[in-house]
């Protein structure tokens, strides 16, 4: 399984960014940020890698202070890997 995870140092702006991009058609869930990306506000969003353009392209067009970056997560039965990729 392979998706990606955006984080924000705040709760109120990635509720904001998540609300963005599901108005665009970007279906998305706000989950606990994974440990090994901890610097976050404690959440984050997560929706499917094909989206990443189009998630990248809001970050930009959003203005919405306390981005933290885009990470790739891809899991295996029993292996999670988690990559920066933005």
């Amino acid at each position: 399984m392979k998706y990606i995870i955006v984080s924000y140092k705040s709760r109120n702006n990635l509720i904001s960014f998540a609300k963005l991009v599901n108005r665009n058609g970007i279906p998305t869930q706000i989950i606990n940020t994974p440990r090994s990306v901890a610097i976050s506000c404690g959440l984050s969003i997560k929706t499917e890698y094909k989206y990443f353009n189009q998630i990248i392209k809001y970050i930009h067009s959003s203005n919405l202070s306390g981005f933290l970056g885009v990470y790739l997560v891809n899991k295996t039965n029993a292996f999670e890997q988690i990559d920066k990729l933005y």
